[in-house]
């Protein structure tokens, strides 16, 4: 009979977990995303920019299954990255009721690339 310590199987355990959880890390792929808001202006004049960055809260859902991989929050520079396997993926921004507002997009993954991604909340001004 073989017998394991405690401390063998506490050991093991989280070696498998610094694995998984460190796999995502290791990733060179996914996306790298802006998030922008606007209309921020009923008028836009020439030379005058009518969109600024938007912390916002979008979840990623693999295709075509629709199961949900992540969700990530962009800064306040409305930048955000998401390490991801290669694959097709389905962006859906979290919205207001009813502004702000964006539409879900559809992205896919290469390996050993992130894909650049711009997300445009409507603010409702008109």
């Amino acid at each position: 009979m073989v017998r394991v310590s405690g401390a063998a199987v506490a050991a093991t355990v989280l070696v498998a977990l610094g694995t998984a959880s460190g796999a995502a890390r290791h990733l060179d792929s996914g996306i790298r995303g802006h998030v922008l808001y606007g209309p921020t202006c009923p008028v836009q004049r020439p030379g005058q920019t009518c969109e600024r960055p938007y912390q916002a809260s979008i979840a990623i859902r693999r295709e075509p299954a629709g199961t949900l991989v992540t969700r990530v929050r962009s800064g306040a520079g409305g930048r955000f990255t998401a390490h991801l396997a290669p694959g097709t993926y389905l962006l859906v921004p979290r919205n207001g009721r009813p502004y702000p507002h964006a539409a879900s997009q559809t992205v896919s993954v290469r390996r050993h690339a992130f894909t650049a991604v711009t997300i445009h909340y409507d603010s409702g001004i008109r």
